[in-house]
């Protein structure tokens, strides 16, 4: 299926509507952080928790794509689905990483994406107590840590050879499959440095040359989109944990480097 081929204009005209609808979305995430909120669960043999901040972000996002996209499909984690009647589908996570916001701790993010046939094209990662922003797609990947008019800087993931001297970022050093446990235990003992709950920011700090993996499990589509498209469009690598592609959500992997990919990849095979 051949791809419509985008014109410079029209991709800039994406990036600039993406990122109004995530700054107009953060103000809103911004009034409710670190309050006392109320928390619903929206599992009942584990703790989902969700808000009203996650619920007036994404009302907000969805206003926003339908009044400039009145014609795209739109998934998101706290209303579902809309179908269209276009090839493209604006993917959203109002709040992605809600336990860390619940906890006043500033990982959690605000993801939107754009998919055509499927494959992500555009990605925003934005935290709006921080004010950074990371943005990626088209091959282009930027970033911008405050919301002043300085020039967007280009992001670029870094090299590293070698699993001994890779900074890895993962959810929880336990996880509840058992298979894969043995497989993250070698990780972290083999890297140099691991950290824990980062959540999205932790595929920002992969782009932007920071650390070196991001391993996580059990994700849905709306958790993932955004950070590959900004992944790849600075260069890394994204997969499935047995290394295939394209994702759905499940268990990932993202590098910076293919020498570390493999060898992640490998341990898990094993």
């Amino acid at each position: 299926m051949e791809l419509k081929i985008f014109t410079e204009e029209e991709i800039q005209s994406l990036f600039k509507n993406a990122i109004n609808i995530v700054y107009e979305a953060g103000k809103i995430a911004n009034q409710y952080f670190k309050q006392n909120l109320i928390i619903e669960n929206k599992a009942e043999n584990s703790f989902n928790p969700v808000t009203v901040a996650d619920k007036s972000t994404e009302k907000k996002m969805r206003e926003m794509i339908e009044k400039l996209y009145p014609n795209d499909s739109i998934v998101g984690e706290e209303y579902g689905k809309k179908d269209g009647s276009t090839d493209f589908t604006w993917i959203i996570d109002p709040i992605d990483g809600t336990k860390a916001y619940i906890s006043g701790i500033p990982t959690w993010g605000i993801l939107l994406s754009l998919l055509r046939h499927k494959e992500p094209i555009l990605g925003i990662i934005y935290q709006p107590f921080t004010a950074e922003l990371f943005w990626g797609g088209f091959g282009q990947s930027y970033k911008k840590m405050s919301l002043d008019n300085h020039r967007p800087l280009s992001m670029r993931v870094r090299k590293c050879k070698d699993l001994s001297a890779a900074i890895v970022a993962t959810s929880s050093p336990l996880i509840s499959d058992h298979f894969f446990q043995s497989g993250l235990n070698e990780i972290i003992n083999r890297s140099k440095l691991d950290r824990y709950g980062l959540d999205c920011y932790a595929y920002a700090l992969l782009a932007d040359g920071c650390i070196d993996a991001v391993i996580e499990f059990g994700l849905k589509e709306y958790d993932v989109r955004a950070p590959e498209a900004i992944v790849l469009s600075a260069g890394g690598i994204i997969s499935n944990i047995d290394g295939s592609y394209p994702l759905k959500g499940g268990d990932v992997i993202a590098s910076g480097d293919q020498r570390v990919h493999e060898q992640m990849i490998k341990i898990f095979s094993s």
